[in-house]
C-alpha cells in the first residue's frame, strides 16, 4: 500500500486527463508482464522451492526427485536447513544497528541530530527494524525480498505517516537487470497485495461506492499466481490492488554557482525566480529533462485510480531490495539471485533418503523374512505375517518338521555407514558456511580461543551477507530521511523532537553536500544512542559528566538517584575542598619554615663572614704566644743547662734516683687501684 487519501491531495490532478491515460497505463503493464513473465516465473518457481525447502514440505522431495526408487518414496523429513537459516537469521537479530545522521566535514551537527531523532522515532514507531530482519530472513530462503516504504494521509492529513513493509518473492515484478542497491538503474517496479474493500476505500474516499460494489471473483487474470490468495477465492471482499512504478523525466531548473560549481534545483515559484537571480548574479538558470518515477494505480487488474507523478515529492522509488546472494553478470534470472537454502537443497534431500535407507535396515533386523519349504505351512499366507506375537502353523507332516521353517538372517549395519552419514552431514554446513561453534553444536574438547577463532572464521564466510543488509540499511535511511524533509511540516517536526527545526532542516542541499548516513547502536531512543556513545567515550577517559549520563539513561526514578547523587557529589566536593585547605597549610608552613632556616642560615652566613678577620687577628696572637712560649722555653733550657753545669754530679745522680723511685711508687698505686676497680666490677 503506498497511496492513502487522495481526496486530500493528487487525485484532482489525475482526473484532469483521466481517460486516454488509463489505456496507456493499462498497456504499459501488459507490455511489461508480457516481456518479464518467463523470468519472473522461472524465479518465482525455483523461489517457492526453497520455500517449502525450509518449512520442511514432506511431499517436496518426490516431485523434484522424481527418479526415488519406489521403495524409498516415504514422507520423512528431517529438516536440518531450518536450523542453519535461523542461526544467520538469529545472528543478525541478536546484533542489530540502528541508523544514524553524520556531519560532512564539519558542517552543520545540530541539522544532523535532528534528523538522528527523527529517524529512530519513524523507525520505533513503526517496528522498523524487525520488519528489516523479516526482510532478511526471507532474502536468506529466497534470495530477495522488498522494502516498501510510504506515506500514510489518512491518520495525518498535512503531515503522513512513514510507514514500511515487506514485500516477499511473490508479491513483486522487478526490473530483472537491475544492479544497484539503492535501485537507481532500476526501470520499473510492479507489486500487487490483495486489500479488503474497505481498506482501498479509506484510501479513496471520493471513489467508496465503486469500490465497495467490485466483485472480487473478476481478479483472476493469471498474474501473481505464486500469491496465496490465488489459490483461495473464497473470501469476497479481497480486491486486487496494484501499484506500477516506471521510470520517466519531467522539466526542471536548476540553478548552478558559476563560482563554486555547485547545482542545485530550484522548487519555488516561477515568478520569484527572476528577483532571486537578480539578487544572486552568480547563480545561473538551466532547464533539464530530469530523471524521475511515476505511479499508476490499479484495482482489479482493470480499474485505474490514479496515474501521475511521485506522490511522495521523490524522484526515486520508495523501495529498496534486501538480497542475499546478486550476481548481475549472470544471464539467467533464477540464478542472479538466490539464498542459502538454494545450496542446501541437495544435502537435505540425501540427508533424508540416508535416513529412510538407515530405518529400513533397522526395521529389517526386527523381521527380515521367512524361508519356507513349499506344503511346510497350514495357511501359506501366514509366511507373510509381521510384528509382535504372531503364530505360524506348520504341518505335521511338514518334509523337516519344524525346520521347514526357518527366518532369514538379517544383515549387519557396517560401522561406515554411520560414518558417511557423519561426513555427509557436514557438507550442509560446509556450503551454508556455517560451522559447529556458530550452531553451538562443537563437542570437541577445544580451548576457548580457539573456539572464539573458529566462530570469527565461521562468520567471515557470512560476511557478505551482513555487507549486503549493511548496504540496504544505508539505502533504507536515506530514502526515509528524504521522505521525511519532503513531507512533514515543521511543526510536526517540532512536536516530534521537541525542539524547533533548523536553518539548514528543509534544504535540499543538506542531504545532498552535508550528511552521510551511518550505522549506529540499536536503541529504542535516540536519547539512548546518545547514553551508548557518551558512555563509551567515559570508559575510554573523556570527562564525561556522571549527571549527563543518568540525563541520558531510561533509568527508573532518576530524578532521585540524580539529586542522591549530586548531594553525595557536593559532600565529596566539600571534603576535597577541605583536605585541599588542610595541605595548602601544610604547603604554606613548610614554606613558611623553609623561609626561616633560609634567614638563619644567611645570618649565619654572614655571622662567620664577620668572624673571619676576627679568627685572623686571633690566629695572629696565638702565633705571637707561640713564638713568645717557645723563646721562653729556650730560655729556660739555657737556665736549665747554665745551672746543670754548675751542679755536682754525684748530687744529680742522687736526684734522678729520686724521680725514679716517685715514678715506681705512682706506677704501683695506680695497679693496685685499677686492680680494686676491676674487682668490685666483677662483684
Amino acid at each position: 500500500m503506498a497511496v492513502s487519501s487522495y481526496g486530500l491531495r493528487g487525485t484532482e490532478e489525475y482526473n484532469a486527463y483521466q481517460g486516454a491515460s488509463d489505456q496507456d497505463l493499462l498497456m504499459r503493464m501488459r507490455e511489461t508482464y508480457n516481456q518479464t513473465a518467463t523470468f519472473n516465473q522461472t524465479f518465482w518457481n525455483v523461489a517457492s522451492i526453497d520455500e517449502r525447502f525450509y518449512a520442511g514440505d514432506q511431499s517436496l522431495l518426490n516431485e523434484i526427485y522424481s527418479s526415488i526408487p519406489s521403495t524409498q518414496k516415504k514422507n520423512f523429513n528431517f529438516n536440518k536447513i531450518k536450523r542453519i537459516v535461523n542461526m544467520v537469521s538469529g545472528y543478525q537479530r541478536r546484533n542489530r544497528k540502528s541508523l544514524n545522521v553524520e556531519p560532512i566535514e564539519g558542517s552543520d551537527q545540530m541539522t544532523a541530530d535532528q534528523f538522528s531523532k527523527l529517524l529512530v522515532w519513524a523507525n520505533n514507531k513503526e517496528n522498523a527494524f524487525d520488519v528489516v530482519s523479516d526482510a532478511f530472513l526471507g532474502a536468506l530462503i529466497s534470495g530477495m525480498n522488498l522494502l516498501s516504504f510510504w506515506m500514510d494521509y489518512r491518520n495525518d492529513p498535512l503531515s503522513g505517516e512513514l510507514k514500511i513493509d515487506n514485500l516477499g518473492y511473490n508479491g513483486f515484478i522487478i526490473d530483472p537487470y537491475f544492479t544497484k542497491t539503492d535501485l537507481s538503474d532500476c526501470n520499473f517496479i510492479w507489486i500487487r497485495k490483495f486489500l479488503d474493500k474497505n481498506v482501498i476505500a479509506s484510501m479513496f474516499p471520493e471513489h467508496k461506492e465503486e469500490i465497495m460494489q467490485m466483485r472480487a471473483d473478476t481478479q483472476k487474470d493469471g498474474r501473481f499466481n505464486f500469491l496465496p490468495q490465488n489459490y483461495n477465492f473464497n473470501y469476497k471482499n479481497l480486491l486486487a490492488y496494484d501499484e506500477y512504478w516506471y521510470r520517466d523525466e519531467r522539466p526542471a531548473t536548476i540553478l548552478i554557482d558559476q563560482i563554486t560549481g555547485e547545482t542545485l534545483e530550484y522548487e519555488g515559484k516561477k515568478e520569484n525566480l527572476k528577483y532571486y537571480l537578480l539578487m544572486n548574479p552568480q547563480l545561473k538558470k538551466q532547464t533539464i529533462r530530469k530523471p524521475t518515477y511515476k505511479l499508476g494505480i490499479t484495482v482489479n487488474s482493470n480499474r485505474v485510480f490514479y496515474h501521475g507523478k511521485n506522490p511522495y515529492n521523490i524522484d526515486r522509488l520508495p523501495f529498496v531490495p534486501v538480497v542475499a546472494y546478486h550476481q548481475p553478470e549472470l544471464p539467467y534470472y533464477e540464478w542472479k539471485i538466490q539464498g542459502m537454502v538454494r545450496g542446501m537443497r541437495d544435502s537435505q534431500f540425501l540427508a533424508n533418503r540416508r535416513q529412510q535407507i538407515l530405518l529400513d535396515v533397522l526395521e529389517s533386523q526386527i523381521n527380515s523374512g521367512l524361508k519356507v519349504m513349499e506344503g511346510s505351512l497350514v495357511d501359506d499366507k501366514d509366511a507373510f505375517k509381521s510384528g509382535q506375537g504372531q503364530a505360524l502353523f506348520i504341518k505335521k507332516n511338514a518334509p523337516m518338521g519344524m525346520e521347514s521353517v526357518q527366518k532369514i538372517p538379517a544383515p549387519d549395519v557396517s560401522p561406515a555407514f554411520f560414518q558417511i552419514i557423519q561426513e555427509m552431514d557436514k557438507n550442509m554446513m560446509e556450503i551454508s558456511g556455517v560451522n559447529e561453534e556458530l550452531l553451538g553444536s562443537a563437542d570437541d574438547d577445544k580451548a576457548g580461543i580457539l573456539s572464539m577463532l573458529r566462530q570469527g572464521a565461521g562468520l567471515t564466510t557470512l560476511q557478505l551477507l551482513f555487507d549486503k543488509l549493511d548496504q540496504s540499511m544505508k539505502a533504507m535511511g536515506t530514502l526515509e530521511l528524504e521522505m521525511i524533509q519532503k513531507n512533514f511540516t515543521a511543526g510536526k517536526v517540532q512536536r516530534v523532537i521537541n525542539e524547533q527545526p533548523s536553518e539548514e532542516f528543509f534544504k535540499k542541499a543538506f542531504q545532498k553536500y552535508d550528511c552521510t548516513i551511518s550505522e549506529g547502536i540499536n536503541t529504542s531512543t535516540q536519547r539512548m544512542m546518545a547514553f551508548q556513545q557518551a558512555l563509551h567515550l567515559k570508559e575510554i577517559g573523556l570527562p564525561i559528566p556522571t549527571e549527563f549520563l543518568l540525563e541520558m539513561s531510561s533509568l527508573q526514578n532518576k530524578t532521585e538517584v540524580i539529586a542522591q547523587i549530586k548531594q553525595q557529589e557536593q559532600q565529596q566536593a566539600q571534603q576535597q575542598q577541605m583536605q585541599m585547605q588542610m595541605q595548602m597549610r601544610e604547603l604554606e608552613s613548610r614554606a613558611n619554615l623553609a623561609d626561616a632556616r633560609a634567614m638563619a642560615d644567611k645570618g649565619l652566613g654572614l655571622e662567620r663572614v664577620s668572624r673571619v678577620d676576627e679568627n685572623k687577628a686571633l690566629a695572629t696572637e696565638r702565633r705571637a704566644e707561640a713564638v713568645s712560649d717557645l723563646e721562653s722555653a729556650n730560655l729556660d733550657k739555657i737556665k736549665a743547662a747554665k745551672e746543670l753545669a754548675t751542679m755536682d754530679l754525684s748530687q744529680l745522680q742522687q736526684l734522678l734516683d729520686i724521680v725514679d723511685r716517685l715514678k715506681s711508687d705512682e706506677k704501683v698505686e695506680t695497679e693496685e687501684l685499677a686492680s680494686e676497680e676491676t674487682q668490685g666490677v666483677e662483684q
